[in-house]
């Protein structure tokens, strides 16, 4: 982490050995308000002894500790208002050009969500974690993960249909990219 955790922060972490990354927003007292993702099969676990979090995962806005967030990974910070060679040179998903509105207001349309005043069911393409976060410091969604994917798998879809070898070659280029970025 580069700078100092603060309330209205959009955060990360990685998840699943870094093949994408998780988002919310730190609201301050060791809170973090998150989209979660779709459920997962897994047994129930005894609740958080830090925020009492169950850890139900249903596809809708939670407010948990930095711990559930984070699950052991590293907590990293999305900065925003980013120079154009900083966003292009670093990895999908961690910057935005876009600048941020004030901290109180990101943590007010943070807790807006938790309090169902606004709606937001998960979904990964349209209305994820990142999309979450990136609209409670913007005002507008954007996934750059989905997006960096979405393009990708289209220039190399097309490679491969103009030449196998070509599109092979992008798409091992392309994963071990991912990769070798982090």
């Amino acid at each position: 982490m580069s700078r100092r955790l603060e309330p209205g922060d959009h955060i990360y972490c990685k998840r699943k050995g870094g093949l994408y990354d998780h988002h919310g927003i730190y609201v301050g007292d060791y809170m973090v308000i998150h989209l979660q993702g779709k459920a997962k099969k897994s047994g129930p676990l005894p609740p958080c002894q830090i925020c009492g979090n169950k850890r139900v995962i249903n596809g809708e806005i939670a407010k948990v500790c930095i711990d559930c967030f984070l699950e052991g990974e590293t907590l990293e910070i999305y900065d925003y208002g980013v120079p154009v060679l900083t966003f292009t040179i670093r990895r999908s998903g961690t910057c935005s050009r876009r600048h941020s509105k004030p901290p109180y207001e990101v943590i007010q349309t943070a807790i807006d969500f938790l309090q169902g005043k606004r709606s937001a069911r998960y979904d990964m393409l349209i209305n994820n974690c990142e999309d979450f976060a990136i609209f409670c410091k913007t005002g507008s969604k954007g996934s750059a993960q989905v997006s960096g994917v979405l393009v990708a798998t289209s220039v190399i879809a097309a490679a491969s249909l103009i030449c196998p070898a070509t599109g092979l070659a992008l798409a091992g280029n392309y994963v071990l990219s991912k990769f070798l970025r982090r």
